[in-house]
């Protein structure tokens, strides 16, 4: 009987005659697959990441923006800082403004409203 060469006991394949196995394409198919997944998940974190510092400098300009409007809003402009309760003040009435009473009398009370 002939012997058997160690590969052929194995049940291995014998290497071609340039000493390297020939690629698997189902291996190369899927190393490309998992290569294209991290390429694509690697430009999808930049993304986030550069949409993150945006959306976080816009929200820093409109929190300023609210600040400064709250200081405005606290201040009218042309308003005087306090009202002293016990000055008195003038008010000119207009020709055609809605009054109760005598318009020689002494004191006037004046009211402001907003009907909004």
């Amino acid at each position: 009987m002939k012997q058997q060469s160690t590969e052929q006991r194995l049940g291995s394949a014998p290497l071609p005659p340039s000493g390297r196995r020939d690629l698997d394409p189902i291996g190369l198919a899927t190393l490309a697959g998992v290569i294209g997944i991290l390429m694509i998940s690697f430009s999808s974190m930049r993304d986030v990441d550069r949409l993150d510092r945006s959306l976080g400098e816009r929200i820093g300009k409109l929190e300023d923006q609210i600040a400064q409007v709250g200081t405005r809003a606290a201040q009218p402009a042309g308003a005087p800082a306090a009202q002293d309760p016990n000055r008195v003040y003038t008010v000119r009435l207009a020709a055609d403004a809605p009054i109760r009473g005598r318009a020689s009398a002494p004191v006037t009370i004046t009211e402001f409203s907003d009907f909004q």
